[in-house]
């Protein structure tokens, strides 16, 4: 799965996305993120009318016809690919409302002991990536799911989820709801990434700050393969 991420960088964004701000970005939209987690808003880009435009969205998709009411809801901020289809509450969205996540980095834990261990991976060298998402309207609530297929080679030892990273040339694509979305996600995943042990620090989603990607508190025997 993928359960938090890094935006940690302005520059580029509306360049690369070829996008414009849109109407719930058009305040302060930007501050760098080093650990958006799971029901916080955070950047999307949607294209209306061939215009793509950078919105503020929740991390946790909610159908439109979810009870709001209902706190047993569960927490849907991923989609496999495998199955996006057939759920009920991705379907409709994959075919009509896709967008892109901008994002640098996501986080995964490696269970080690009675603490978990958080590796940070990212592209190298550093870049701005663009996830795979899908995205709804529940009232005044618009709402996003991120993507996630098998790992490459990096991050299977750890996870046998990672999020779909699309290639650019995919993105027009991806964001048009006249184009065949299978073909796009047949890409095999990157494999120029990079994963690091980082602090505790990220394990608290209250944390949002640099000190989340900064090394761990104490050195880390071995590497990811070998723990």
């Amino acid at each position: 799965m993928c359960g938090r991420y890094t935006l940690t960088r302005q520059e580029g964004v509306i360049e690369e996305m070829q996008a414009v701000l849109g109407m719930t970005a058009q305040s302060a939209w930007w501050k760098p993120r080093f650990n958006v987690a799971p029901t916080q808003p955070a950047p999307v880009v949607i294209a209306h009318d061939g215009v793509r435009s950078i919105e503020m969205m929740r991390w946790g998709l909610v159908p439109h016809w979810a009870d709001k009411g209902d706190k047993k809801a569960p927490l849907m901020i991923n989609a496999r690919v495998e199955t996006v289809e057939s759920k009920p509450a991705f379907r409709d969205a994959f075919h009509r409302r896709r967008c892109l996540v901008p994002a640098d980095g996501f986080f995964e834990w490696k269970r080690d002991g009675k603490t978990p261990l958080p590796l940070y991976f990212r592209p190298e060298p550093r870049r701005l990536v663009a996830f795979a998402g899908i995205w709804t309207r529940a009232g005044e609530t618009t709402s996003f799911a991120i993507l996630t297929g098998p790992p490459n080679a990096l991050v299977a030892p750890i996870h046998d989820r990672m999020p779909i990273v699309l290639p650019h040339e995919a993105y027009a694509a991806w964001l048009d709801p006249a184009a065949d979305p299978h073909a796009l996600l047949a890409v095999p995943p990157v494999g120029d990434w990079r994963g690091d042990f980082v602090s505790t620090r990220v394990n608290s989603a209250a944390h949002d700050d640099p000190g989340c990607i900064g090394p761990p508190e104490a050195p880390v025997q071995g590497d990811l393969f070998s723990r």
